[in-house]
Parts: C-alpha cells; structure tokens; sequence
C-alpha cells in the first residue's frame, strides 16, 4: 500500500512539468483566439493593406517564447526553493516581461508594414494587451500549489498508512508469542511425562497452524472459512493439553464462508475462554462457536460454560484488547467486541462486523473512514 502511494506520488511530479507545459501553449493558443476573436468585432475598413493576422501570430508566439524561457528557468533554477518563492517568482517575472512585449507590440507592426506605428503609453497596452501576462503568471503559480497540495496530501496519507500497517503487525504479532508460550509449555509438559507421541502430534499441528498464520499478512482479510479452519487447528492442540476437558462445537449460518474478516480475530476469544472457563476446573468445559447474518452484518460469537467474568466485568490479558484494537483500526466504529455474562452460567465474547464478501480469496483491510 505504502509503496503504491509512493509510486503514485512520483507519477504526479514527474508529470507536473509536462502539465505546466501544456497549459503554457495552450493559454497563449487562447490568447491568440481572444485577440482574433477582439479583432473581429471592429475590423478595419480595408483589410489588405495590412497582415493583421501574421501580426497577431508572431506578436503571441514572442508571448510564448518569452514567458517559456521564464517557465523553464523557474522549473530549473527554483526546484529547490520554497514553493512560495517559485509561485511569486512566475508572476513578477512575467510582469517583469511587459517592457520588453510592449516594444514587441510596436516592432512586428514596423516589420511587417514598413511604416512608423504610433507610440502609445505603457499603461494604456498593459490594459489593452499586457494583462494576459500576469494572469499566464497568476495561472501557472495556481496549477503549481495545486499540484503541491495534492502531493502534500498523498504524503499526508502515505504517511497515515505506514502508521497503520505498523500498527496492525504490532498487534498481529502480539497473537503468536503468546499463543507459542502456552503451547511449548505444553509440549514441555508431554517431553517430561514421556508422552512422545501427543508430543509429535502437537508439534506437526502447531506447525500446520503457524503456516496459516505466517501465510497471512497482518493487514489482510481472509473469509470466514478459512479462519475456521485456523481456529480448528488451534483447537486440536489445546485438544492435546486438556484431552476431554475441552469440547467445542461450531454452529455456523450457511452461506457465511466468503465473508470476510480480519485473519485471527477469533484465536484471542477462544484463547481466553479456553484460559478462564476451561483451564481452571477440573472438569473442563464447553465452547460454541456461532456465526450468523444480522441484517447487513455479521455476528461471530465464541460462548463458553466457564464461571463468567468477575464482579469488575473484566477479564485480565491482552487478548481482548488486542482484539478489539484491530476492530477499531481497521473498521472504526463500525465493528465492535462486546463481551457479557450468560444465564445462569458463562460468558460470551461476541464480534459484530460490517458484511463484506470477497470472491477470489484474501483482501488487503483498508484504512477506517
């Protein structure tokens, strides 16, 4: 993503220059028009005695020239400078420019008719002709901060998506050490009882699991399917530390696999039921794990049958947290976790998200609005 904004943003400089060029020739294309255009509302009583257009034409092509020379020499000479000083440097040079086209105004005339022409005052030709130089000056130095403007922006967001991808791979990687914790606790409690076997089987399933989620980039979606199916992985080695204290079962609404939400959004909740309601009792416990339509969102809930959160309402770790954080990043606040205690037993942590489906696979989560 950041790398795409960036490509972007090298695009639009490099294609400034070639923009500014193109408004340079075709306002003064307009201006020659105009002053045709003028020409014609009140043109002289004998028209061949004098080459009024070539006039016209070679007075504009000098216009063109002249301020060309002035354009390139800013885009040059002031691609350093503060963005201000390139902008002013356009309009008072090309007001600079009006002695010089003020003599031009009078010397094609003299040229091509090889008679005296009329002097008249400097004032009455920067109304009458000169203005456009100004507005050429004013024109270019708006195209210029617009195009500073946009670039300022892209910065702005490229800068806000950095900040956001390193954000979620923070809170992304925070799920694997803690969850590689527990399990090689676990695999160094199967090594001392001597139980090779389970030992093998939690290895060859934690490293199936850590292939789905070192395949997973932190910032992407994945569908529901695919999720489950992680989930289920890492059910089967919990499976292996609590053997038949653990029972799961998975209720979910048909037609849900293609929808799509963070990958390993679930493990903090199971990982926290598993932590509260089956771990500490002796006779283990229950998990569901239900997921259904809700108008236009999608409700996953993970229940257990533990003791409930305590009387703060809270349950301690950071799983949770982490969980609803990556919510907020990425949805804002059009997703949410909430967590409650069921009746007469339980707790049930449940994730609300906005319905989006994807075909073809896994999508990159874009930046909330």
């Amino acid at each position: 993503m950041a790398k795409r904004a960036e490509f972007t943003q090298r695009t639009s400089i490099a294609h400034l220059g070639w923009i500014q060029w193109g408004v340079h020739a075709l306002f003064w294309l307009g201006y020659l028009a105009v002053r045709s255009a003028a020409a014609t509302a009140s043109p002289p009583a004998e028209m061949t005695d004098f080459p009024y257009l070539a006039n016209r034409a070679l007075v504009v092509a000098c216009y063109l020239v002249l301020t060309g020379l002035l354009l390139g020499g800013v885009l040059v000479l002031g691609g350093r400078g503060p963005g201000w000083a390139r902008k002013l440097a356009l309009i008072l040079g090309a007001l600079a420019l009006s002695p010089l086209t003020h003599w031009i105004e009078m010397m094609w005339p003299q040229v091509l008719g090889g008679d005296a022409v009329a002097q008249y005052p400097f004032v009455i030709y920067l109304f009458q002709f000169g203005w456009a130089l100004p507005l050429w000056g004013l024109t270019q130095a708006l195209l210029s901060y617009h195009f500073e403007t946009m670039d300022q922006a892209r910065a702005v967001a490229r800068a806000q998506s950095l900040a956001y991808d390193a954000q979620l791979r923070m809170l992304h990687y925070q799920i694997n050490p803690h969850f590689l914790f527990n399990t090689l606790n676990a695999l160094s409690t199967l090594v001392l009882e001597k139980r090779n076997e389970q030992a093998e089987t939690l290895i060859l399933r934690l490293a199936g699991f850590l292939r789905y989620s070192l395949d997973r980039q932190p910032t992407e979606l994945t569908e529901l399917s695919a999720e489950l199916d992680a989930q289920r992985k890492y059910l089967e080695i919990e499976r292996i530390r609590f053997e038949d204290k653990l029972q799961v079962r998975f209720n979910i609404e048909q037609g849900l696999e293609s929808v799509r939400l963070p990958s390993l959004i679930l493990q903090p909740l199971l990982e926290n039921a598993i932590k509260y309601a089956i771990a500490p009792r002796a006779e283990g416990g229950v998990i569901e794990v239900t997921a259904w339509r809700d108008a236009n969102s999608v409700r996953v809930s993970v229940e257990d049958d533990g003791p409930g959160l305590p009387q703060h309402g809270k349950r301690s770790g950071v799983g949770l947290a982490n969980a609803r954080e990556r919510l907020e990043l990425i949805y804002g606040n059009r997703a949410s976790l909430e967590v409650s205690n069921l009746t007469p037993r339980g707790c049930r942590a449940e994730i609300c998200l906005p319905l989006e489906e994807v075909h073809g696979g896994r999508t990159a989560a874009a930046v909330a609005g």
